[in-house]
């Protein structure tokens, strides 16, 4: 994030900086706590719970840490709820809509296939899950997935490397069942 965005007011608690606050970082954090906890109904309140915190604290947040303190008071957030509440973890399937007509086999396939893969992506350790899902969907680089994480970016391409042989494993095994 640049703070060459936020007005010359060095503060959060200025209201255009925290609008502009939040239109950069609510939609990354969502995603973030989804791919962690795979619950979207829940990232939306622990979002605005986290932007609420934050303008709480705004005298107690420098404008260059903002993004930082959003993720720490998020997955602090969350956390507490699954702990108070004892969810399970209930990761959403994403299904893909199909713009062009398809023939009635390849939609059946494809299904299937998005299928298999979000079941092995339930199946797949959150410390690979998670990086993997910021790099593939949210387009995010190494180095801002390290940020995210709080890892170094070498972590990250592990990760990365782990879940990619994670998949191809799986959906081999799963290919050979079926």
């Amino acid at each position: 994030m640049n703070c060459d965005d936020y007005s010359s007011k060095d503060s959060i608690c200025e209201e255009r900086n925290y609008n502009i606050a939040f239109k950069k970082h609510s939609k990354e954090v969502f995603n973030f706590l989804v791919y962690n906890y795979g619950d979207k109904q829940l990232a939306e309140d622990i979002i605005q719970e986290a932007f609420l915190t934050l303008w709480n604290n705004c005298k107690k947040v420098p404008l260059k840490n903002v993004r930082a303190y959003l993720y720490t008071i998020s997955k602090n957030k969350i956390i507490d709820t699954f702990r108070s509440n004892k969810h399970a973890q209930n990761y959403k399937k994403n299904t893909t809509k199909i713009v062009e007509m398809q023939t009635p086999e390849y939609i059946f396939e494809e299904k299937e296939f998005h299928q298999k893969l979000n079941q092995v992506l339930d199946k797949m350790p959150e410390n690979y899950r998670v990086p993997f899902l910021l790099n593939r969907i949210d387009k995010k680089k190494y180095k801002e997935i390290a940020e995210i994480m709080g890892v170094t970016v070498k972590s990250v391409e592990k990760r990365i490397f782990n879940a990619l042989e994670f998949l191809q494993k799986e959906l081999q095994i799963n290919k050979k069942r079926f």
